[in-house]
């Protein structure tokens, strides 16, 4: 079992910054290099793909290239804590008119601490790698449509780290502009274990989501969400969640920052989770 103390967080929150701003640079290199060839000739709202980018953190139907670091805190009952780290890149790319396509990478990193009885033992290191594609489709210009399967794998560096399994999760959503500045995105997620490896239970159980998005002046956006759990694998037990976040886009570069808090409704080991992010988009 890998321990850490907890002064050496901030090592690990500095070699990660490092890691994602190779990542970042890279990224910018490919990207660049494939729009050598020509300019797009038909010119875009700003206005609308800075909404766009904002409504991006919570609609899987908005396919737009970028890379994001993430940073979670979650906080348990008797004194448990545990902080994730997530380097995550998408690539999509216009199929036709009315249709996107992508692939998406998620690496995360932890830092977990255990409770009080088990005296507060640190462990860190990778955790399971998360790979998925979608495809997205304009059905016209206030409603969309997407969906895609997303493949967790087995991959943490240490087995107290991850699931200790392989599970498919596919998705689908639908997005309705019901105004400039209003968006509902009704999303089902379904998540099925294929391969548990070291006495895993097997998962399978159903995530039913309505996040909105409000846009607001000066490139600011609030974001809800209402997410119901049902696990067929525990007599079809239910659990809520909410959360609550707020986004800005900076004005002179495509880089939106984002924080959110979210709070189960059911009780349970977890009293709360927070999340701050900074997602930078590849503009077209």
């Amino acid at each position: 079992m890998i321990r850490l103390p907890i002064r050496f967080t901030a090592g690990i929150v500095l070699v990660l910054c490092t890691s994602f701003a190779r990542f970042l640079f890279v990224i910018l290199i490919l990207v660049a290099a494939s729009m050598l060839p020509a300019a797009e000739t038909a010119s875009v709202d700003s206005a609308t793909a800075e909404a766009d980018q904002l409504k991006a953190l919570n609609d899987r139907t908005i396919i737009q290239s970028r890379v994001w670091l993430d940073t979670e805190w979650d906080q348990f009952k008797e004194g448990a804590e545990k902080a994730t780290w997530t380097l995550g890149g998408l690539w999509g790319w216009r199929v036709s008119d009315r249709q996107d396509w992508a692939v998406q990478l998620k690496v995360p990193f932890v830092y977990d601490r255990s409770d009080e009885s088990s005296g507060h033992a640190d462990i860190g290191g990778m955790v399971d790698i998360e790979v998925a594609t979608g495809t997205a489709f304009r059905l016209s210009n206030t409603w969309r449509t997407g969906g895609g399967i997303e493949l967790h794998t087995d991959t943490a560096s240490n087995p107290a780290l991850g699931d200790s399994m392989w599970r498919v999760k596919p998705f689908w959503a639908v997005a309705h502009d019901i105004t400039n500045w209003l968006t509902l995105t009704p999303t089902v997620e379904y998540n099925h274990s294929i391969a548990e490896e070291r006495n895993a239970p097997p998962q399978r159980y159903i995530e039913l989501s309505l996040p909105a998005t409000f846009i607001l002046p000066y490139d600011w956006s609030i974001g809800t969400n209402y997410k119901a759990k049902v696990d067929f694998e525990n007599d079809d037990h239910w659990t809520h969640t909410v959360d609550f976040g707020v986004a800005k886009r900076l004005s002179n570069i495509p880089v939106v920052l984002s924080a959110t808090l979210e709070k189960p409704l059911d009780g349970g080991n977890k009293k709360f989770q927070a999340n701050f992010t900074m997602t930078y988009y590849f503009e077209r």
